[in-house]
Formats: C-alpha cells, structure tokens, sequence
C-alpha cells in the first residue's frame, strides 16, 4: 500500500499530466486528502524540485497557492546545473541522474558511466573536497553530453 506522500504526488502529477503545470492550494489539498498541510508542504519540497524536473512558484494570500511546472529538457538542463552549486554529494548526484534518466536526456549507460566515475571510492578524497570535486566534474560532464551528438 502507497503512503499518503506517494498518493499525493501521484495525484499531483496525474492532474498537471497534459498541461505541464498546475496551481493548487496547499490547504485545499490538505483537505482533499485529510491530512495537515505540512504533508502537502513536505510533498512539494522532496517531490517537485528542480532536480526532478519541476520549478514551484509560491503565490502567498488566499489560502497560499503554489503553481508547480514541469520544465522541458533544455530547462532542466539548465536548471540542474544552476542548482548543482559548488557541492554535490552522492546521493543528491544520484537524484539528478535519475531525473536526467527518465526525461531521456542521458541514457542509461550514461548514468552507469557518471555514477562509477563520481562514486565516493572512485574521489577518494576528504568529504568536503570530494564533494566539490563531483560537483564540478559532474557539471563539466553534464555540459559535455549536453553538446554531443544526440
């Protein structure tokens, strides 16, 4: 049985499916799935983020709105790299991959490839410096496959 946050994003993907967008409100929701609305915040934070392809956009009064988007593939590409930063540790590296998977932008190969070589044992480096390392390699491989011939 699915929890109450998988049924809520699921919910909320399966409305905004021909569109790309929806506009909600938090309390609304809470209401419809009889839960509090930090569930649906807590949904919003971990589900819809950029690394998963998807840009939020609050619109505060009336209940607080929230228009969520689903962004095309130059957005994401875009996107990601911009939130990347100056640190990437593995797992966070690992979300984004699997976005970048499901939205066919990189293969599956692509991602073994990314993975093996941005793995902590392959930057066998002090934790601060390692994730630095990723974050910049991770970026300049992003870019690079981003050019290729696709």
């Amino acid at each position: 049985m699915a929890n109450i946050s998988d049924i809520i994003e699921q919910f909320i993907l399966d409305t905004m499916e021909d569109s790309g967008s929806i506009e909600i409100s938090r309390n609304s929701l809470a209401d419809y799935f009889n839960c509090a609305p930090s569930q649906i915040n807590y949904v919003l934070d971990t589900r819809f983020t950029l690394d998963r392809g998807f840009s939020k956009e609050s619109k505060r009064g009336g209940g607080g709105f929230i228009k969520i988007n689903r962004m095309k593939e130059d957005d994401t590409t875009a996107m990601i790299l911009e939130s990347v930063g100056e640190e990437l540790s593995y797992n966070r590296m690992m979300q984004i991959l699997k976005r970048l998977g499901q939205e066919k932008i990189i293969s599956k190969s692509e991602q073994n490839i990314i993975r093996a070589a941005l793995c902590d044992e392959a930057l066998s480096l002090p934790l601060l410096m390692r994730d630095k390392m990723r974050a910049n390699a991770f970026k300049s491989v992003l870019i690079e496959l981003m050019r290729g011939d696709k």
